[in-house]
């Protein structure tokens, strides 16, 4: 023992060393042959009382961690953080309820995602707790604002995942229901550069671009970005007319290599190639009128075309899976209660939430692609007639191009559609701003026939609609105020 005479274990120096040491006096013969210096054998004494308060315990040394030990004595358990695993088979990113488990048993998961200010939207709770326990304070609610800055700030969007968790009551089951909210805010800018992610200094910076592909394989990093940072980011390559990164392949596939897919991930797909055919479309249209400019013009047009018919394939895919079921893929029903009927005062009911929000997707970004594909054609056969040096040649345009398709008519009844559409989806999904940029593409369209003089009823219902979109988000969020959370993950 320390300090406690006729107990010798070695010289000082040999002790640090952890070796065996041969106790010669005064100084080792194991340092002095090496050359080093004998520490000699003093050891501190050390007076071992045992006094009433410790109970009779004696030690050389006091207890390691005072803290522990009084919060052992009092009852109060360590504060751990939970993890949550998502439980196998897994599901797709799109299903409304997810299974966990974690140290606090099974739990079923509803998604809820909301925008809002991060930078003051929690807040730490207050008392003892399980796992970091926090509560929102979550300010005056307001639909995302999608519209397009076009400026040179890329696309960014931070998200905190927040876990509630009831108490467990009394079942045979041992499951409870909870809440898996998503927090985020995000910009409407998507600047783009086409340089590799080590050269470009906004790539670096870019958290999500940086952690791969590969990181967005489980819960919950998997349903943030299909569920909230994809569609937004394609959004916002969509109305500012900007390519995104998200449309190299390991992007679309690697996140999907354990879940499986939906309808809306493989119409994501399609939808994230729209942003460079506009970005081309337009870098000609300002161009003068030319026999290049009408060649540019065809060969963007049949990539318009293939893209197409990537477009049908895929909507044949989804009438085939819904037509399984038993269901029609939408059906005219009754107005959504509080809703504005007019001038559309037939409105369009689906089987599911998650196909009411395909369709909106699917319709409103046919709105600008059936406008870039008129423009197309409009440029290809504009300058017919006018005098160019040489004979004027048109070019042949690609098979399958129907023009009556693409005309403005056409497209207003897409608008028209959507709108239809939108009580639908808000009345059932728990991510409303989900709704803000499909909304800003048919106001805009509306605004561009406004200089006809049409479209102001439409105009009109476009503006009562975020008006219920802001009640919704309201809603979400005194109820969200009143539970308490989990913080479990960041993202961005």
């Amino acid at each position: 023992m320390v300090g406690v005479p006729g107990k010798y274990k070695g010289c000082n120096t040999c002790r640090a060393r952890r070796v065996a040491c041969d106790n010669g006096r005064p100084f080792c013969k194991k340092c002095t042959d090496y050359g080093r210096e004998c520490g000699g054998y003093e050891r501190e004494t050390v007076f071992i009382v045992g006094t009433p308060e410790e109970k009779g315990r004696c030690s050389s040394h006091p207890p390691r961690n005072q803290q522990g030990r009084k919060t052992k004595e009092n009852g109060i358990k360590p504060v751990e953080k939970l993890e949550f695993v998502a439980t196998e088979p897994w599901q797709p990113a799109w299903m409304s309820m997810i299974s966990v488990s974690s140290q606090a048993g099974s739990h079923r998961l509803r998604f809820i995602a909301l925008q809002t200010d991060l930078s003051s939207a929690v807040r730490p709770g207050s008392g003892p707790s399980r796992g970091k326990e926090v509560t929102l304070s979550l300010g005056s609610p307001c639909p995302f604002n999608a519209n397009p800055t076009f400026g040179r700030e890329p696309f960014s969007l931070k998200s905190r995942c927040l876990i509630q968790v009831p108490a467990k009551r009394n079942s045979s089951s041992g499951s409870s229901e909870g809440l898996c909210l998503f927090l985020y805010e995000q910009n409407s800018s998507a600047a783009y550069s086409n340089e590799a992610p080590w050269r470009e200094p906004t790539g670096l910076s870019d958290q999500i671009r940086k952690a791969g592909p590969a990181a967005y394989q489980s819960f919950p990093a998997h349903h943030f970005y299909a569920r909230l940072y994809r569609p937004n980011a394609i959004w916002a390559s969509l109305l500012n007319r900007q390519p995104t990164y998200l449309c190299s392949p390991e992007w679309t596939v690697v996140p999907w290599e354990r879940h499986p897919r939906t309808p809306l991930d493989d119409l994501l797909d399609i939808l994230v190639l729209l942003p460079s055919i506009f970005s081309r479309a337009d870098r000609i249209t300002p161009l003068g009128a030319s026999v290049p400019r009408r060649l540019k013009a065809r060969d963007l047009l049949s990539c318009c075309v293939n893209l197409e018919r990537q477009f049908d394939i895929w909507y044949t895919m989804v009438h085939q899976r819904v037509d399984q079921s038993g269901s029609p893929l939408y059906w005219v029903g009754e107005a959504v209660p509080g809703s504005v009927q007019m001038p559309f005062p037939e409105v369009f009911h689906f089987p599911s939430p998650l196909i009411g929000l395909v369709h909106v997707y699917y319709w409103a970004a046919l709105i600008s692609f059936n406008q870039c594909i008129y423009g197309l054609l409009d440029i290809i056969f504009a300058s017919e007639g006018e005098n160019l040096s040489g004979p004027v040649v048109l070019p042949e345009i690609p098979s399958g191009v129907d023009f009556q398709k693409y005309h403005p008519a056409q497209t207003r009844m897409l608008a028209a559609n959507v709108c239809r559409s939108l009580d639908f989806v808000l009345r059932t999904t728990a991510q409303p701003d989900l709704l803000a940029a499909p909304l800003w593409a048919v106001n805009e369209f509306y605004e561009g026939i406004g200089r006809y003089g049409e479209g102001e009823l439409e105009r009109r219902w476009c503006a009562g609609f975020r008006g219920r979109l802001e009640a919704k988000c309201g809603d979400m969020s005194s109820w969200l105020r009143e539970k308490k959370w989990v913080d479990t993950r960041q993202f961005g």
